[in-house]
């Protein structure tokens, strides 16, 4: 009897030790990073991870960034800003305020190129009432930055919204007259005046007017706080409000805004941050095809 005791008393702790076991497992299993991902100033990646539930969140840098869910799986874009301070950062999957899935990210330099260019001084030093209108247009693009609609509005990959040469890459630093610095977070195309420009990809058109800076302007809301504009146009050819699919045509090349000569400015501009278009092209690729 006191043989079968002892038996049993053993089997009992084995099995308390392989339950132990078992539960730091999947506690060191939902604690490791998803995937490591390489990011630099200026780009963006495409990123997977398992959805349990309807609440469950994706929280990057102690902000919620949306995404979208398909069959327990959920589908973001995550950005890195073009003035970051290359600082590695995670994302975090939440569900019930519990972490189970984290997702990491290291930061690294990505040098940019320099360019020198000469525009209109009054594109440069603002008179009063240039200065009233730029203020009154940003107020009017920060409310159409921050109402995008809460879903992918394509399911293809973004293209080109031109054929042709590029002129001036993403992240160029820039020096206007001399004497302004700054930076060009977009892509120019060569282009003449009245070339056609079609959409990048399919989306609804949120503005389509004239801007200061960039002229006669289209913009497109892609969805999930993806948005592609296309400036310095001599045409627009849609509204607001417009439903266009990918290839579009939605206005004509032009020299309109600050310009040194015709050309288009495409710029892409996710969760609140210009990124590199190029590499939101080749991102997307990796599920829309």
């Amino acid at each position: 009897m006191l043989k079968k005791n002892r038996i049993l008393n053993n089997l009992f702790s084995l099995l308390i030790i392989l339950f132990s076991l078992s539960c730091a497992l999947n506690a060191q299993v939902n604690q490791e990073p998803l995937g490591q991902y390489s990011i630099a100033p200026g780009e963006v990646r495409w990123i997977e991870f398992p959805v349990n539930t309807d609440d469950a969140k994706l929280i990057c840098r102690g902000s919620e960034v949306k995404y979208v869910k398909k069959n327990k799986k959920g589908y973001a874009f995550i950005i890195e800003s073009y003035f970051s301070d290359l600082s590695s950062f995670q994302c975090n999957v939440t569900e019930n305020e519990k972490i189970i899935k984290k997702i990491g990210f290291s930061v690294i330099d990505k040098p940019y190129k320099a360019e020198k260019l000469k525009v209109d001084p009054k594109k440069i030093k603002l008179a009063s009432e240039d200065e009233m209108r730029v203020a009154k247009e940003q107020i009017v693009l920060n409310k159409i930055y921050n109402s995008s609609i809460p879903d992918f509005l394509f399911t293809e990959s973004f293209g080109q919204p031109m054929d042709s040469l590029i002129t001036s890459v993403y992240g160029t630093k820039r020096v206007y007259n001399k004497q302004k610095k700054g930076q060009h977070l977009g892509i120019d195309f060569r282009a003449a005046i009245g070339d056609k420009v079609p959409a990048a990809n399919a989306g609804k058109i949120v503005f389509s007017g004239d801007l200061f800076y960039t002229g006669w302007t289209v913009i497109i809301d892609h969805g999930l706080d993806i948005f592609t504009v296309y400036g310095h146009l001599s045409k627009t050819l849609v509204s607001d409000g417009d439903i266009v699919k990918k290839g579009d045509l939605i206005g004509l090349s032009g020299n309109t805004g600050r310009t040194s000569g015709p050309h288009l400015h495409w710029g892409t501009k996710i969760q609140g941050q210009y990124i590199d278009g190029q590499v939101l092209i080749e991102e997307s690729k990796k599920y829309f095809k």
